[in-house]
């Protein structure tokens, strides 16, 4: 028997390796001094053609069933110590299976992932898959409570969540003191268990509904998806306690270096109603206000293989991307990758395919092309073709990238792809993988030709409906919903803002295109200082826009640009949360940045601002702390 720690300046994790496995002894907290492991705790566990295997097997009796269950053990043949974290390189079956862990500086936890190799001479089929298998807390179990997601909703003692969310959180209020555990296994493949009688808190791929198989040929490898854990000290709704597991994400996100800019989308109120006319007065509308994107939605193209509709645009794209240039802004285009929608001859190899071998399509008929094509196929070569073909003739910077081949977040159509004669996956089981791993080709490779073009595989090409960790690493920007709040009657912005609020608490929110809200008319300003929560995505009618409004805008932007500029504002923070007041902060971990207070009463509010920082109220660059009734309003935050 051996150890082995894995450590920084803030954190330890202590391991024993033996002739039963690996598996951890300890893990340590040294701001706090407290220790999370209460009894020793397993690494992974996963099924190679269908035998279950662990990293470490005592035979014991479970409690919970009174089972003894025996499975191929990890044997540990080498430890790689890396600048970053650590490799343990076991033999599992027939297998090679590395434990990898990487941690960073003045962040307590990791990042963890297997590395699965065959070693066989005939082909291998890896299945339940956890590459995070662990139990720990703060103190006693007894004393803590289970949450899940970014808004942190109370859980039973013991649960299971598959393809939902991908964050738990564990918190003892008697000690203040916590973890959080995340997942960056793409959409419906997650898997998350907390199960503390079996001493079981793992992070995996989903068994059932969207099962995850890998089939793997003699010699071939591949990489699981990551879990990122996280421990903290302080009250469950501190900043303190998110900020390791906020900075721990960043680190695995695409290269962004502009975070400051305001993004504008044709899509509402005017759906596939554009034309060149309009086209240019929103881009001259959008640039005197300063934004900074200019994004050219659905409606643009014919059904020529995604050519430019010459009724609409009779000299193509070029006089609209000239104004938006002349205007200083950047041009984007919305494609369809799901669906044969624009296309035309798509042989029928590329289609995804129901259980009954026919053809999927959605469950409406959109201008009349609604057949699913399937990125687990050379279908995603296609893809690839046709984003570098538009990247070079429009100069796109930004795509926003639409429609799934894996599961609608509308709930549309079947999920997954049941054809066997797709180049990438074996049929249903496999096909899930491997059209996520199409979406994360098409960017590997687009980047190289292309690299600061921005590709969004929005929340419908992912097949989700809310912000995750999985889809911000896909995305330098990632449009996570089409909430707008465009009919108010609808949607009102309050409680489209309160929604923004809980998707916020623990992502990195300037990398969220939260959702599409309508600047227009009398709310404009409200509208878009709501965006400011996020990456600021906006639509909307601008040509409506009164006077008062124009110049409130154009101040919000302006504020919002000069600060983005000076700090970076990686902290975000709910001030205010009722219904007729509310305000969220973001600034710099230091406190300067800024706040955004929204007054639906009829009385002047105070705004409530942390300890030792001064307001300033960009409007007119006065020191301030009230809001008027029935204002919005944006204040500069200076740590004192």
């Amino acid at each position: 028997m051996e150890f082995f720690d894995l450590e920084n300046n803030v954190f330890r994790r202590r391991f024993e390796i033996s002739a039963n496995g690996i598996r951890t002894v300890s893990f340590f907290d040294k701001r706090s001094n407290i220790e999370y492991v209460f009894k020793p705790v397993s690494e992974f566990m996963l099924a190679i053609n269908d035998k279950l295997c662990f990293s470490y097997q005592s035979n014991s009796v479970r409690e919970a069933d009174g089972n003894c269950q025996t499975a191929d053990t990890a044997v540990c043949r080498e430890i790689q110590k890396k600048s970053d974290g650590v490799e343990f390189i076991c033999t599992v079956g027939n297998a090679e299976v590395t434990i990898v862990y990487h941690i960073f500086d003045n962040i307590a936890g990791y990042r963890k992932h297997l590395k699965i190799r065959n070693n066989s001479h005939t082909e291998m089929q890896i299945s339940n898959l956890i590459f995070d298998d662990t139990c720990v807390c703060p103190g006693s179990f007894a004393d803590c409570d289970l949450y899940l997601g970014n808004d942190d909703v109370k859980q039973p003692l013991s649960f299971t969540i598959e393809g939902t969310e991908d964050i738990i959180r564990c918190h003892n209020t008697e000690l203040d003191a916590g973890w959080i555990m995340g997942s960056n296994a793409p959409g419906i493949l997650r898997y998350m268990l907390a199960y503390p009688v079996w001493h079981n808190m793992c992070n995996g791929f989903n068994m059932s509904s969207a099962p995850f198989v890998k089939y793997l040929t003699p010699d071939e490898s591949f990489e699981s998806a990551q879990s990122l854990f996280t421990l903290y000290k302080g009250k469950l709704n501190s900043p303190e306690s998110t900020r390791d597991f906020r900075n721990i994400i960043r680190k695995n996100l695409p290269e962004l270096t502009d975070i400051s800019g305001i993004m504008y989308c044709t899509w509402l109120p005017f759906l596939k109603n554009i034309n060149i006319e309009l086209t240019l007065e929103l881009a001259q509308k959008a640039g005197e206000l300063g934004f900074s994107y200019f994004v050219l939605d659905d409606g643009w193209f014919d059904g020529n293989n995604h050519c430019t509709d010459k009724n609409k645009f009779p000299d193509d794209l070029t006089p609209l991307i000239e104004e938006v240039h002349r205007q200083k802004m950047k041009f984007g285009l919305w494609l369809n990758i799901g669906t044969d929608y624009g296309m035309c001859d798509v042989p029928e190899e590329l289609y995804t395919r129901r259980a009954d071998g026919k053809i999927k399509r959605l469950g409406f008929d959109y201008s009349n092309s609604n057949g699913v094509l399937c990125l687990g196929s050379s279908y995603r070569h296609r893809v690839l073709a046709t984003l570098e073909r538009l990247a070079s003739l429009y100069h796109v910077e930004y795509f926003k990238l639409d429609f799934s081949s894996i599961a609608s977040p509308y709930g549309i159509m079947p999920i997954g792809c049941h054809a066997q004669n797709h180049e990438y996956h074996h049929g249903f089981a496999d096909s899930f993988s491997a059209i996520y791993e199409g979406m994360n080709f098409i960017k590997e490779e687009f980047k190289h030709k292309f690299p600061n073009v921005i590709l969004d595989f929005s929340f419908e090409a992912f097949g989700t409906e809310r912000p995750n960790i999985a889809a911000l690493e896909l995305s330098a920007l990632h449009h996570v919903s089409n909430t707008s709040a465009n009919e108010p009657e609808i949607q009102k912005i309050t409680k489209v803002r309160h929604n923004f609020y809980s998707w916020l608490k623990k992502l990195p929110c300037e990398r969220i295109l939260n959702g599409l809200l309508s600047v227009q008319n009398q709310d404009g300003a409200e509208y878009l200082l709501t965006s400011f929560a996020g990456a600021p995505l906006v639509a909307g009618d601008l040509r409506k826009l009164t006077t008062e409004q124009n110049g409130k805008l154009k101040t919000f932007v302006s504020a919002f640009k000069e600060i983005c500029s000076r700090y970076e504002l990686t902290e975000f923070q709910i001030l205010a949360l009722s219904e007729k007041f509310d305000g969220f902060m973001r600034t710099d971990k230091y406190g300067n940045g800024f706040a955004a207070f929204f007054n639906h009463t009829d009385k002047i509010h105070n705004i409530p601002l942390p300890l030792n920082v001064t307001a300033v109220n960009v409007e007119n660059n006065c020191a301030s702390y009230t809001v008027a009734p029935g204002e919005c309003a944006m204040f500069k935050l200076r740590k004192i």
